[in-house]
C-alpha cells in the first residue's frame, strides 16, 4: 500500500528514480515500471509520487503505462515523511534469510544508514554478506520506501569493525540490568551509531574498551533479544 507524504491512510502509488527534475517526463526503468503497472495496476492519467531515496519527493501522472517504459509527468513537489532523527545502525549479522528480513525492517522504520558490525563474536564471512546481496539489500530498501513514505531510503554501508565505530559517538546495546535504557539516554538531535551485537552479546573485553573510550552502554528494557529483534526495537525508538 503507498503512503501519502503527510497524511493518514494511502496514497498515490510510489515509484523511485534516481534523477528526478522539478517538472517534465521521468522514463522508469523496466523493474519499477513493471512493479507499478503490472502489479500496482496504475493507469494513464493516475497520480504517481516519485522518489530519489535522498530527499527529493514529486508528484506527477502516469502518461505512458508501458509496463516496460512507464512514463511519468512530473507536476511538481510532494511532501515526503521523515523520521524524528538520524538514525545509523551497525549490527552484527544474523544468517541470511534473518539478515534480508532485518534489512527490509529497518528500511521502513526509516533507518538512514545500516552497517554490518564485526566484532569477536562474529561468525566468520557473516560480514561478506553485504557484497554478496548488495543488490538484494537495495531492492528491499526501495520497496519498504514504498510503503513508509520517507523521503530517504536506507543506505547499506560496508562492514565495519567495533573499533571503528567506537569513535563517532557510539551507544552498545547489552542485556546488562544495570545499563540505562536507550530511552532515557538518547540526546535530541543526537545521530549516534548504534551497535548490535552477535548471538551471545559483545565481550567483557569490548565493553571495557567503549568505556574506556567514551562509549555508552545502554539497553532497552529487562528482557534479552535476539540480534535481528534487537536492532529493530532500537530503531523503532530512536526514529519515533
Amino acid at each position: 500500500m503507498a503512503t501519502a507524504g503527510d497524511a493518514r491512510g494511502s496514497g498515490p502509488e510510489r515509484a523511485f528514480a534516481p534523477e528526478l527534475p522539478e517538472r517534465g517526463p521521468v522514463i522508469l526503468d523496466a523493474e519499477e515500471s513493471a512493479h507499478l503497472v503490472r502489479s500496482r495496476r496504475v493507469r494513464q492519467g493516475e497520480a504517481v509520487v516519485l522518489f530519489d531515496g535522498r530527499g527529493t519527493t514529486v508528484i506527477g501522472r502516469l502518461t505512458t503505462d508501458d509496463p516496460r517504459a512507464a512514463v511519468v509527468e512530473v507536476e511538481g513537489a510532494y511532501p515526503g515523511r521523515v523520521p524524528a532523527r538520524t538514525v545509523r545502525l551497525a549490527v552484527s549479522l544474523p544468517e541470511g534469510g534473518k539478515a534480508d528480513r532485518l534489512v527490509s525492517g529497518l528500511a521502513e522504520l526509516g533507518v538512514a544508514v545500516f552497517a554490518p558490525l564485526v566484532c569477536a563474536r562474529t561468525p566468520p564471512g557473516r560480514a561478506d554478506l553485504a557484497v554478496r546481496r548488495a543488490e538484494r539489500w537495495a531492492r528491499l530498501a526501495r520497496e519498504a520506501t514504498k510503503v513508509n513514505g520517507c523521503a530517504t531510503m536506507l543506505t547499506c554501508a560496508p562492514a565495519r569493525s567495533l573499533e571503528a565505530c567506537l569513535g563517532e559517538h557510539a551507544m552498545l546495546l547489552d542485556p546488562d540490568p544495570e545499563a540505562p535504557r536507550l530511552v532515557e539516554t538518547i540526546v535530541e538531535d543526537e545521530s549516534p551509531w548504534v551497535l548490535v551485537g552477535p548471538e551471545g552479546g559483545f565481550t567483557d573485553e569490548e565493553l571495557a574498551g567503549a568505556r574506556a573510550v567514551g562509549a555508552r552502554i545502554v539497553r532497552l528494557g529487562n528482557l534479552a533479544l535476539r540480534t535481528e529483534t534487537a536492532a529493530l526495537a532500537a530503531a523503532a525508538v530512536l526514529s519515533a
